[in-house]
């Protein structure tokens, strides 16, 4: 997903899209909340990169005032907005994957459009890891130090788990934010000297910088919810979900990507056919 805010960095996204090595990836982007230019920015960016592989653009606009408000770039920061900020996300990633999802593919990859740097070997190697959701470290780089960048990666503790008994059933973690603590062991953290990138942990709950996703789990109904599952929602809340009917949830604190640092609203989704 794009909106007017991401456009400016689509050239240096595209570029790092083209460098994935592996082969039948079909691309599908959605415009989210667009300016009166925003649409057709994004279709020039797509002409000048020069894809050798097919490319559809969508068009989301929410009608609700509500929600168009919270969707649009500037309100990723305000703590308060963030349960419907979420919310409108999840629609319109679930509205992607309903539009682009097709029996051809077999994986689908969501890449944030403010990465900078993966391995060209991303796909293939998640795709090795043989669960049916997974997700790398994500990463920034500043100054010469690394610093992790994706708190929504993450393993529920003794801790964590009985906060859920003393808050209301629709009541929302949402992780990252210094106005709650949750207690909880983040993917960034769990990096040791001697880990491997493929060694894989299990994670409780997904951010949403890359998300490597069997197809089938799609198929069998599991989504982004737009509502509170297990007082989680969107990415979250659909690793929660996910465990719930049986399927695997790993994440790789070695292997690492990078992102921006950029304050990120919307994303994209690369769907990847065998």
């Amino acid at each position: 997903m794009i909106n007017p805010s991401t456009v400016p960095h689509l050239a240096d996204f595209f570029k790092l899209i083209r460098q994935l090595s592996y082969p039948n990836l079909s691309l599908a982007i959605m415009v989210l909340n667009p300016g009166p230019t925003t649409v057709h920015a994004v279709r020039q960016h797509v002409e000048r990169a020069r894809f050798a592989l097919p490319v559809k653009i969508y068009v989301k606009t929410y009608d609700n005032e509500v929600m168009s408000f919270v969707a649009t770039p500037g309100k990723e920061t305000v703590y308060e907005l963030q349960p419907l900020r979420r919310a409108a996300i999840a629609r319109a990633r679930t509205f992607l994957l309903q539009s682009a999802l097709t029996t051809d593919n077999d994986y689908t990859l969501w890449l944030d459009p403010l990465l900078t740097s993966v391995p060209s070997t991303l796909v293939q190697d998640l795709i090795h890891v043989d669960q049916d959701i997974v997700v790398p470290n994500t990463m920034i780089k500043r100054d010469g130090n690394e610093w992790g960048h994706d708190k929504r990666n993450w393993q529920e503790t003794e801790l964590s788990t009985s906060l859920a008994k003393d808050v209301a059933e629709d009541f929302i973690f949402m992780e990252g934010w210094v106005e709650f603590t949750t207690h909880r062991f983040l993917m960034i953290d769990m990096v040791t000297v001697d880990m491997q990138p493929l060694q894989k942990v299990p994670l409780d709950g997904i951010g949403s910088t890359c998300i490597l996703t069997k197809a089938n789990v799609h198929r069998e109904g599991i989504n982004y919810p737009a509502f509170p599952f297990k007082h989680q929602i969107d990415t979250e809340g659909f690793a929660k979900a996910a465990i719930a009917a049986g399927y695997s949830v790993y994440g790789l604190p070695a292997y690492k990507i990078y992102h921006s640092g950029l304050a990120d609203n919307a994303l994209m989704e690369e769907v990847d056919d065998v």
